[in-house]
């Protein structure tokens, strides 16, 4: 039996009075849960019909699903977002990816569900690239490198404005190891992991805006079509926040994609293992703001004005993450019971990997030698606060409106 709970000023999440039955199913190398069973604990109703590579949608009080069959692309409330396999037909039910259920539609559907909150003491910034490393470059010289820096500076400053602790990984044209990258946050604890990036493709066509956090274990990255590619297995320091990795990601794309100026292409919200991802110890995300590769984008990020936009639909995610972690916890925990349906189109049932636990968050003590330029200093100008790093004097150095970020 399931009840829905509608709480002022908290949003909704479903209270579980008894554990749900979820049919598992396991299609080859993939558990899957049915999606009546879904649309059940969630409050969805089915369409009557459902033919592949054809959308349909399933509404609820709260809001439209809509998914594809035979696809892994699926919308939230008008935000795209991408799943880790597709949905599947197999003996006439069709499918849910159970790592899915618990890494992707259980936190986008019940943010408030009890997952320890950890609230937002501070953001590492790190803007991509530096040094001989320049990233992509648009057309007429502006290198990705700098517009990652430009755009990490502003970022600062807003920060600033909303009294939330800082610390760039880097404030010069300087290249830095991605293992040192994300021990800043490990070393600062509280803090969140904000890398900053700009895109490229081949074709010149290709524009949008992608958000991406790190993949759950036993989950294909977006980009391998999702293929299981052989690295699933590992488990990452990144994944103890899988849940808190996805609310972030989430909160910043959907501040850029619904923006009402200037709005991107929405490419959705992905996963990767990126290196920075894998390392850091706290939630953490990374964000392509664009394609340089694109004429029409390329000379957008050539001016200020759309830079600081960047800079201002990612610090409205981070605003809105820092929300959600001070809303008090509402509704009991995802748990996914095994049982021992299995497809007819597989002979065995393999043991089903325990995708429902996530470890509790253990803060570190905090370094006692800052690498970086930061804010954390209290009672002082963070453009003023010098921190040693390799011998090297950095400085926070705040942009100045109408000037240009150096």
């Amino acid at each position: 039996m399931i009840r829905l709970l509608f709480l002022v000023g908290v949003g909704w999440s479903v209270a579980l009075l008894a554990s749900p039955t979820w049919e598992i199913v396991r299609v080859g190398r993939v558990d899957y849960v049915s999606l009546k069973s879904f649309a059940k604990f969630y409050g969805f109703t089915i369409p009557n019909e459902i033919e592949p590579n054809r959308p349909f949608v399933m509404s609820s009080a709260q809001g439209n699903l809509r998914m594809t069959l035979e696809s892994r692309e699926m919308r939230w409330k008008g935000v795209r977002y991408w799943l880790s396999h597709s949905l599947r037909r197999v003996d006439g039910k069709v499918l849910v990816p159970r790592v899915d259920l618990v890494k992707t539609f259980d936190p986008l559907l019940r943010p408030n569900a009890e997952i320890a909150k950890r609230p937002l003491q501070g953001v590492v910034i790190d803007p991509g690239h530096g040094g001989g490393d320049q990233g992509t470059r648009a057309a007429r010289g502006l290198s990705e490198k700098t517009a990652n820096l430009d755009v990490g500076k502003r970022l600062a400053k807003l920060l600033d404005g909303a009294g939330i602790p800082w610390v760039l990984t880097r404030n010069k044209d300087r290249y830095l190891d991605h293992a040192d990258r994300s021990k800043l946050a490990d070393d600062r604890p509280g803090f969140i992991f904000v890398s900053i990036h700009f895109n490229e493709d081949s074709s010149r066509s290709t524009d949008g805006w992608e958000t991406y956090s790190l993949s759950p274990q036993y989950a294909p990255s977006t980009s391998s079509g999702g293929t299981l590619v052989g690295d699933e297995d590992e488990i990452w320091a990144g994944n103890s926040y899988d849940h808190h990795n996805f609310l972030l990601t989430q909160a910043i794309h959907r501040a850029a994609v619904t923006a009402k100026t200037n709005a991107p292409n929405d490419r959705g919200v992905k996963r990767a293992r990126f290196k920075v991802l894998r390392l850091a110890n706290s939630p953490s995300v990374l964000v392509e703001g664009g394609f340089m590769s694109n004429p029409r984008e390329a000379s957008l990020m050539r001016t200020e004005a759309y830079r600081q936009q960047v800079a201002e639909w990612i610090f409205q995610g981070i605003v809105a993450y820092r929300k959600s972690q001070e809303t008090l916890p509402s509704g009991t925990r995802l748990s996914v019971a095994k049982t021992n349906k299995v497809s007819s189109s597989t002979p065995e049932l393999r043991p089903v990997m325990n995708l429902d636990s996530v470890p509790p968050y253990r803060p570190k003590a905090a370094s006692t030698n800052p690498s970086v330029a930061t804010n954390q200093s209290s009672g002082t100008n963070p453009a003023a606060t010098a921190q040693s790093i390799d011998g090297e004097v950095r400085r926070a150095v705040p942009v100045i409106p109408g000037k240009k970020a150096n």
